[in-house]
């Protein structure tokens, strides 16, 4: 059966009569009117109820299909802390992306074997996506001035379109420290494995890189994060795995569920290459908001977590994270 028959548009009034209903959702602190009206003017239902995968489901019986101990009010919290979780990740991948910028030019400006050209032509030469994403930004009124200025461009006739296109035809006058300017973070992350793929001593994986940037694209897109803690099959890489080990805080058995949840691998991730990556300055100002979104804000409502053991438990561990990358000097 197609969604249009089986999940058709439904108003504010009779989502929250579904919910109570059909998924057995309570509305003991916020009242049906007030989920009506946040429904309609906050948040929608599709990113409100999307933490209810968090709560377990009576298997059997006439309420079979229903949801253990849910009530609207925890979805509210859920959504607001993830919205807090969401944004702090984005300044932390900021910092990341800054940071990753800096010490990559720095390297190649102290490399005798690179001269600042040669390492933009060889990443390009192998890298065409990229320069696909250049050509698109010719035309900004924010990048087109400097691309024009150190890249090649030509203008063709596209006959199909008519219309007029502009090109990179040459990049072996640009040196790294402006091509920086253009790349995304993804983009900035391949330079990264580009450059240091011989240099194993200065190098994170590739492999850790892309679990922060897909955390990264989730926080930008603005996406639930914390909607699904369950166990899924997630594996740590290794060298983030031995960097867990050495906690003594989390158990082998906590480390091993614990990060085959994704949300949670992606957030070790973000942790492990944010203390190895970012300048103490930055990282003693950032932890601290970290900090007091977990041990103060997470916590300011607890009692409505207190018989969701999924939730405490994963909460537990990303605290014992916290505390296993940046101790007592970052308190």
């Amino acid at each position: 059966m197609s969604n249009r028959i089986n999940k058709p548009m439904l108003s504010s009034e009779q989502l929250v009569k579904k919910m109570r209903d059909e998924k057995g959702i309570t509305f003991k602190y916020t009242s049906e009117d007030a989920a009506e009206i946040y429904l309609t003017n906050v948040n929608n239902y599709l990113r409100t109820a999307a933490y209810r995968s968090n709560y377990q489901k009576i298997v059997k019986g006439k309420n079979a299909g229903c949801y253990v101990n849910l009530d609207f009010a925890y979805l509210q919290e859920l959504s607001t802390l993830d919205m807090h979780f969401r944004f702090l990740i984005s300044q932390m991948c900021s910092d990341i992306e800054h940071d990753l910028k800096v010490q990559i030019i720095r390297d190649v400006e102290t490399d005798a074997d690179e001269d600042g050209y040669s390492i933009v032509k060889d990443f390009l030469d192998s890298n065409t996506k990229v320069v696909n994403k250049l050509n698109s930004m010719i035309m900004s009124p924010f990048t087109g001035d400097l691309l024009n200025k150190y890249f090649s461009v030509q203008t063709d006739s596209n006959a199909v379109k008519g219309k007029k296109e502009r090109k990179i035809v040459s990049y072996d006058d640009c040196p790294i420290w402006v091509l920086c300017e253009f790349l995304t973070f993804g983009d900035i992350i391949r330079l990264y494995d580009f450059y240091y793929q011989n240099i194993e001593s200065a190098r994170i994986s590739l492999s850790v890189l892309n679990l922060v940037r897909s955390l990264r694209n989730a926080a930008a897109h603005n996406n639930c994060i914390l909607a699904n803690l369950r166990h899924k099959a997630s594996y740590p890489p290794r060298e983030l795995n031995d960097a867990i080990i050495n906690m003594q805080d989390i158990s082998k058995s906590q480390r091993i569920k614990k990060l085959s949840c994704r949300p949670m691998l992606e957030f070790a991730a973000l942790l492990y290459m944010y203390e190895k990556i970012v300048t103490d300055k930055v990282k003693h100002h950032r932890i601290q908001s970290l900090r007091k979104l977990f041990f103060e804000r997470f916590v300011e409502k607890k009692g409505v977590f207190v018989n969701n053991d999924l939730i405490k438990s994963n909460y537990e561990f990303a605290c014992k994270l916290i505390n296993g990358f940046f101790p007592k000097q970052y308190l």
